[in-house]
């Protein structure tokens, strides 16, 4: 058995390590069957193992320091902890077809982020950080001095923790960054949650399926027009939206990832007001008197259906084409039309920026 240093700071004070290979002392079919996960799901991948153990164990908090009296001393929690998933984790949750390989909206999935109410936010950073001693390496967290310092300028809206995202070819843990937010999503725009971690069973332990068609249609940011031939080579002209009132600058709207989970929903869930149907109704009740909003998640659905690039980047047959711009198009007529022509940009610019021509 190898020790392998998953993290240690530039002063040598901290350091993480783990032995080699990674363990996990918990069966996940049985902790998903218990939560009632759909079979489906693909458990292949670390992240996923990983969320649908913490999603059992922030249930279980009241009760852990029993279940493990010689690693938890103390109750973590008096109340189960509500913890939704949104990305690509909540999409392999509600979408049999983003988890088959064979299926053209099934795509890798590199990390899971999760969304509790604010009340609750310590208590569950805290809960991840012993995961790794309750259930095995595997489901290790850990934070650094700099976790501690973004989580400390956000006042208990958000959290950063370290974690094993994939291991490679030769056995080596990879760590990644995940995001813990509490009661919204705020980047672009804002989702707000409070509501929706009230009962995760309801919505299968992720944010819902109109509010994961609005975290992906948030996303918007602009580049100078110049530089419309990088974005060409660099197969990204299939983002640039239609929108007049800026003329110096292109408008880009959601990556392919994003766009990819958009289809996935519509191609497994019909537009209706049922359990697991996508909801006009409610997607408009959470853009409601946020025009800014309104109008980037329009322009982003309106380039689906518009832009004939953006569906032939998916191996998709013509009535499956027809499935996702019929849905599409339900939603937009439901969607009010946004009447300000705003010449700057609406959306908040001081958020992390994806880079888009790497």
């Amino acid at each position: 058995m190898d020790r392998f240093v998953l993290y240690e700071d530039i002063y040598g004070k901290k350091k993480v390590e783990v032995d080699l290979p990674l363990t996990s002392t918990v069966d996940v079919d049985e902790v998903a069957e218990d939560l009632g996960i759909p079979t489906y799901v693909d458990k292949s991948y670390l992240p996923m193992r990983r969320a649908i153990i913490a999603l059992w164990a922030g249930l279980k908090a009241p009760q852990l320091h029993e279940m493990f009296p010689d690693k938890i001393p103390k109750r973590i929690s008096r109340q189960p902890i509500s913890a939704l998933l949104f990305g690509g984790g909540a999409i392999k949750i509600h979408c049999p077809c983003a988890n088959l390989s064979e299926k053209p909206c099934c795509r890798p999935l590199h990390d899971v982020d999760f969304i509790v109410s604010k009340k609750q936010g310590a208590e569950f950073y805290k809960l991840l950080l012993k995961l790794g001693d309750l259930f095995g390496s595997e489901h290790i967290h850990f934070e650094t001095g700099g976790d501690r310092m973004f989580i400390f300028q956000r006042h208990g809206t958000r959290y950063r923790v370290r974690t094993v995202d994939s291991v490679d070819a030769n056995g080596i843990p990879e760590v990644g960054v995940m995001d813990l937010f509490c009661d919204e999503i705020d980047l672009r725009h804002k989702i707000k949650l409070k509501e929706e971690v009230k009962d995760p069973k309801e919505t299968l332990y992720t944010i819902g399926l109109e509010n994961m068609i609005l975290s992906k249609c948030q996303f918007i940011m602009d580049f100078p027009m110049s530089n419309r031939s990088k974005l060409e080579h660099a197969g990204q002209a299939f983002r640039i939206l239609e929108y007049a009132h800026i003329p110096e600058r292109l408008i880009i709207g959601m990556e392919q990832k994003d766009t990819n989970d958009v289809c996935a929903i519509l191609l497994d869930h019909p537009i209706g007001s049922g359990q697991e149907e996508v909801d006009p109704k409610r997607l408009v009740k959470a853009l409601r008197k946020d025009k800014k909003f309104t109008l980037t998640c329009r322009l982003n659905l309106q380039n689906v259906v518009d832009n004939r690039e953006v569906l032939t980047r998916f191996s998709l047959t013509e009535g499956q084409k027809s499935t996702i711009r019929d849905g599409i198009d339900a939603l937009l007529k439901a969607i009010p039309v946004v009447d300000a022509k705003w010449s700057k940009p609406w959306w908040n610019t001081q958020v992390e920026t994806p880079s888009v021509l790497d």
